[in-house]
């Protein structure tokens, strides 16, 4: 008997996960809370809103807040350090307290923020090798994105460049480019829709939706938000994704911390007692329940040659 089980393929309903990419000041923050604001007004209506919020998670200091004048969102602050788990828990909490759109802005943190996967490739050594330890902790947060059951858009800073061009009157001027996204090569493809913003003006890269295929520029209006659930709910059925919450600290990963510390000179080294004591006051690791703390405290400790 063939283990294969084969049905005709049929269109589900379907959570969507958008990027925008662009230079800073190049309005992602803005476009994705007008996106946002029509697929919330649209799933309200169908009464998928559940508790009718937007969450924006905010690592960009200040510039979270801007609009609240304009748009209605709840907001949290991200700050450092930016490791994977941090980012995971945040989808958790959002799925958990029942939000239905999760803006990140940005997940450029993630990769090459303080305690991003850049800097945890260096803690872990900076060789080709020490990617084995954080790329499985950077696909944890791309799976988080892809199985959360919730409308989710990401921002993510455009990488730099500028090129010279002449104005009408002959005159040089410096045009200042986001080209492609500071994140990982190809993390901008795990997504519905794909966006290239420069001054509010949104270039499709990827679209599954079909909606923006025709387009050769658009500025992303609380419309285009619900034509973007007017097509997500589409279907004719629906099958949950799958999103099992990693809450507890894996019993293995505890002992082979305990056997650090213990060989390290365990409570008799103060500096390392030091160091346990920036993520549990008491100094005592087995207090730690924090799961993105321990994951971070654990690659301090590989980095450490002595303390």
């Amino acid at each position: 008997m063939s283990q294969f089980n084969i049905a005709q393929a049929k269109r589900e309903l379907i959570w969507t996960k958008l990027a925008l990419m662009g230079a800073s000041g190049s309005g992602k923050t803005f476009s994705s809370l007008r996106l946002a604001s029509g697929m919330l007004e649209s799933l309200v209506a169908l009464g998928q809103g559940k508790n009718g919020k937007i969450l924006l998670a905010n690592t960009e200091a200040s510039r979270g807040r801007y609009y609240a004048n304009e748009f209605q969102y709840d907001i949290i602050d991200i700050g450092s350090p930016h490791n994977p788990e941090k980012y995971v828990e945040l989808v958790d909490y959002v799925v958990e307290n029942d939000y239905p759109i999760l803006i990140i802005d940005s997940t450029s943190h993630e990769w090459e923020g303080k305690g991003g996967c850049l800097e945890l490739h260096q803690q872990a050594g900076g060789t080709f090798q020490s990617w084995a330890k954080v790329t499985p902790r950077h696909d944890k947060f791309i799976q988080a994105i892809a199985d959360s059951p919730i409308h989710l858009i990401a921002t993510m800073r455009g990488k730099d460049q500028y090129e010279i061009e002449k104005n009408e009157t002959g005159k040089n001027n410096v045009k200042k480019l986001g080209v492609g996204a500071q994140q990982r090569n190809g993390f901008e493809y795990e997504f519905t829709a794909t966006f290239s913003i420069d001054k509010s003006v949104a270039t499709v890269q990827k679209d599954n939706t079909h909606i923006f295929q025709d387009s050769s520029g658009e500025i992303l209006s609380e419309k285009f938000g619900k034509d973007i659930i007017k097509w997500a709910n589409s279907g004719e059925g629906y099958t949950p994704p799958v999103r099992v919450s990693e809450k507890s600290i894996d019993s293995s990963d505890k002992t082979e911390v305990m056997k650090m510390i213990k060989e390290k000179g365990g409570a008799k080294n103060k500096p390392l007692v030091e160091l346990i004591k920036k993520y549990e006051p008491s100094g005592n690791p087995n207090k730690i329940t924090d799961t993105s703390a321990f994951t971070q405290l654990k690659i301090e400790l590989e980095s450490i040659q002595s303390i």
